[in-house]
């Protein structure tokens, strides 16, 4: 018995051993969870106004992709909330992505103050947990309210102006936003010229009229304006998307800033091909058809672009009295080709000219038009009479050739 007890003794420790080993290989095992709420400016101080905002970044710091829940809780009159950055839309849950350079947020707190509010400090709470409730963060942010702190503050001396802060242009284009510099400073005073990009993105800036000149500097003149063109050039792999920006100039210790926005819409290039032109064999833009009768043509369609087109139908240029019809007669969307994965639409052409056409060569247009981008291809269609009409003209002849042989007979007999 005592031999049993002692080894009941040892096992236990060792059993519990093994069970922990086991748990810290499983917790390895699972991907790491975790987030932030974050704001370069916890408390700040401000005047008298209607309304403020202050950017907000949710952050994902795991290993895996999160949805993490959002709330703001105000003091008492007050209203708060998380909203889109540009656009008018509130945000209450968001999906950030755990793939470096996508695991950041940007949003913004948008602060209102009741009709009769009074000086003093007020703390506003940024609540943020995973679907799942696994992970809670909170993110506090005080607001001290001093109704005569714009007057005593020091006047802003610089502005930054542009009337279109947010542009649309297809992958490959650059962006080129004017913004004039305002100077309201009682000297005339240099300033460097800076910017937030995103990751990959490049940037630079010219005078507005002189664009063959790349300046990182300008001068402006005292209670004056100059404007400057910045050139946002995105990367060859650049995607479909939205890509917020920030323009900033700086002299001393001073510095002005202004967001801009850059809309990646994609490209679109819708082309036709004829069999021989895609494979290689087949027909080519000069095909033979016969009067009154259907000629099958093969189309091919494809998308040279970097985004879908979409709704793409058909349509014809043809003599009078033709007939042409596709199959199928539309294409929902038309997806970007690449080489290793070529979108090819085969589109089935019933070309049918008149029973009376004249033979002879004629121009028939194709059209694929897409809400997008639209393409045209030209054939060349050569008519010739049905092969009925060659029979009943060598019939003819061979009565013809009957009829003076039967002369011809009878002619000798005399």
């Amino acid at each position: 018995m005592d031999k049993v007890a002692r080894f009941r003794r040892a096992l236990i420790p060792l059993l519990a051993s093994v069970f922990v080993l086991c748990a810290l290989k499983e917790a390895a095992a699972a991907p790491r969870r975790d987030f932030a709420l974050l704001s370069e400016y916890t408390h700040v101080v401000v005047g008298e106004e209607k309304e403020w905002e202050f950017d907000v970044k949710v952050e994902n710091r795991g290993k895996q992709d999160e949805e993490i829940l959002l709330e703001v809780t105000a003091p008492k009159g007050w209203k708060a909330g998380l909203f889109k950055k540009w656009d008018g839309y509130e945000v209450r849950a968001v999906k950030v992505p755990y793939v470096k350079d996508s695991n950041l947020l940007l949003l913004s707190l948008r602060v209102t103050p009741p009709e009769e509010v009074q000086e003093g400090s007020y703390t506003f709470v940024i609540h943020g947990r995973t679907r799942d409730g696994a992970l809670r963060r909170d993110l506090n942010f005080t607001l001290t309210l001093k109704k005569g702190e714009v007057a005593r503050r020091k006047a802003r001396t610089i502005e930054l102006v542009t009337e279109y802060p947010s542009l649309k242009q297809p992958a490959g284009e650059n962006f080129e936003f004017i913004i004039e510099v305002k100077n309201q400073a009682d000297k005339a005073r240099v300033f460097d010229l800076l910017a937030e990009i995103p990751y990959g993105w490049g940037a630079y800036c010219t005078p507005r009229w002189e664009e063959e000149k790349r300046i990182s500097a300008l001068k402006v003149d005292s209670k004056g304006s100059e404007w400057v063109r910045f050139v946002l050039v995105p990367p060859p792999n650049v995607t479909k998307g939205e890509y917020p920006v920030a323009f900033q100039v700086q002299t001393g210790k001073e510095k002005a800033s202004i967001d801009l926005k850059a809309i990646v819409i994609g490209t679109y290039k819708l082309r036709l091909g004829t069999e021989a032109e895609v494979l290689g064999t087949g027909e080519t833009r000069n095909i033979k058809a016969i009067a009154g009768k259907e000629k099958r043509f093969v189309l091919y369609l494809w998308n040279e672009g970097s985004a879908p087109i979409s709704d793409v139908n058909f349509y014809s240029t043809k003599p009078k009295d033709w007939e042409v019809s596709f199959e199928p007669k539309k294409i929902p969307t038309l997806k970007p080709t690449t080489l290793k994965s070529p979108h090819l639409q085969k589109v089935m052409v019933t070309i049918k000219p008149k029973a009376k056409a004249i033979p002879g060569d004629y121009l028939l247009s194709l059209t694929a038009l897409g809400k997008e981008d639209k393409g045209t291809m030209e054939l060349r269609v050569t008519v010739g009479k049905p092969v009925t009409w060659g029979w009943i003209g060598i019939g003819i002849v061979l009565a013809v050739v009957i009829a003076l042989i039967g002369v011809f007979i009878k002619l000798g007999r005399r």
